[in-house]
């Protein structure tokens, strides 16, 4: 049988209007790897917040047990949880054996012990039944073998539950897979796994069972092989307003676009190794570039948008004329201090002049709200810095579709998007392209692409 790893009771908390959480209850056991679903403002993030200590909780009336024990503190519920995320591998100048073994204060204080620390930490990956050179450099490694070298710290850490908040960007699907089995081996007989991903791929591989989170509730717990399909799993996800937003944003049609005007000419751009391409992008046209390392799209990305220019490489286009997004949900990508209706239209002001917009900006700011239907369900009169993630690349979209640009270039536009932020990228990416904007993107994978793009081009 068996053991119960992680146990919730009827927790109760409140952070403000969109976090809360009201009588959570859920068991995961030894070896398991249980998927938490739901939209952004769900609950799940908020409770995985409060498991790892990242929200500011006093858990002492809570009643959350790991092995059997209850946690009466955030400190001490923290000694019991590892959170991998993409970010882990930052610092790519460690070995994977300091990754780990630096863990331990007695070997972050004497950095002269690194042969006694290799040995000691490939004896452990031996111990474990994986073949692994622990003296190779993080970025030395594949995606596969960063994530594996975590789990492995997570064991050696002493960790009960794993939390992966990872969207496995620069991994092909048989990669995810290849992980999956692995980290089904590792977790047996020592811990948990929760994975907490937006990404409908990584859910469907690596979780064994969902537990489903809307407004603040737990709303279904079962099998992952429970739910038929996606249609299903929304109806549990969406709330009915939000799944009538959805099904709107997804009934809208890209258009068939017979125009050969060429808009944006690219030649001699770099490819990975010493390859080059000349590549030409037309009006109404989407085109997906696909690139597994992080490096390599980033630099693709900031090539194409024209924020850098690399020698050699001759672009074809008014720069002012391409716009681009690199942080799509981020508060980076909007004026977090200025209203919304101020950030819909500032990329646009330099088409009217100030005695124009002094007379007329009233009607401007009624007709930006009119225009705007359903897509964005914030108040035009609030700070920008106050929404939520949809409602941010709504404004952050928008604005640029009120701009009118020629080309417009989208680096992982789907990165933190949930089930309903899929369908409005999808949607704005179809207007675009309708109203004859060129639409680049530039992923690690064809998830959600693969119905909208004219073209895929793989640089692998």
């Amino acid at each position: 049988m068996k053991r119960e790893v992680l146990r919730i009771n009827n927790l109760n908390s409140k952070d403000h209007s969109v976090r809360t959480l009201e009588n959570i209850c859920l068991c995961i056991f030894e070896g398991e790897t249980a998927g938490f679903l739901g939209l952004s403002y769900s609950g799940k993030d908020f409770l995985v917040g409060i498991l790892t200590g990242e929200v500011r909780e006093d858990i002492y009336d809570y009643q959350i047990y790991v092995e059997g024990k209850r946690m009466k503190s955030s400190r001490e519920l923290k000694k019991k949880i590892y959170k991998v995320t993409a970010s882990n591998y930052r610092i790519d100048d460690w070995t994977a054996a300091e990754y780990i073994g630096l863990v331990d204060r007695s070997w972050a204080c004497d950095f002269l012990k690194k042969k006694a620390l290799t040995e000691e930490i490939g004896e452990y990956f031996i111990k474990l039944g994986i073949p692994f050179d622990v003296s190779r450099k993080i970025r030395e490694l594949t995606e596969v073998e960063k994530r594996i070298t975590d789990i492995v710290k997570a064991c050696r850490y002493g960790a009960k539950i794993v939390i992966i908040e990872d969207e496995f960007e620069g991994m092909h699907l048989n990669a995810i897979k290849e992980f999956a089995c692995i980290l089904k081996g590792l977790i047996a007989g020592r811990m948990a796994v929760i994975i907490n991903s937006y990404s409908d791929t990584v859910a469907s591989i690596l979780c064994e069972k969902y537990i489903i989170f809307k407004e603040g509730c737990i709303v279904k717990k079962c099998k992952k092989e429970a739910i038929e399909n996606v249609k299903h799993l929304e109806l549990f996800i969406l709330g009915s307003k939000i799944k009538s937003k959805k099904k709107s944003l997804d009934s809208y049609v890209l258009e068939q676009n017979s125009t050969e005007e060429i808009v944006y000419r690219v030649k001699g751009m770099k490819l990975k190794g010493v390859r080059k391409g000349d590549f030409i992008f037309r009006k109404g046209e989407v085109v997906t570039f696909l690139a597994l390392e992080k490096k390599e799209r980033e630099r693709i990305f900031l090539e194409l948008s024209g924020r850098e220019r690399i020698y050699g490489t001759a672009a074809e286009c008014p720069k002012e004329k391409i716009v681009s997004v690199m942080y799509m949900g981020s508060r980076e990508e909007i004026f977090a201090n200025m209203r919304v209706e101020e950030n819909l239209l500032l990329p646009s002001l330099e088409k009217i002049s100030s005695l124009e917009y002094i007379i007329s900006s009233h009607n401007i700011f009624k007709m930006l709200r009119q225009s705007i239907g359903g897509s964005i369900t914030a108040e035009p009169d609030i700070p920008a810095g106050d929404l939520e993630i949809n409602d941010i690349i709504g404004i952050t979209l928008e604005r640029w579709y009120i701009y009118n640009p020629r080309v417009l270039v989208l680096l992982e536009p789907f990165a933190q998007c949930d089930v309903y932020g899929v369908s409005l990228v999808k949607s704005y990416i179809k207007k675009f392209a309708n109203k004859g904007t060129a639409v680049i993107i530039i992923k690690s994978r064809e998830e959600y692409v693969e119905d909208i793009s004219d073209q895929i081009i793989t640089i692998y």
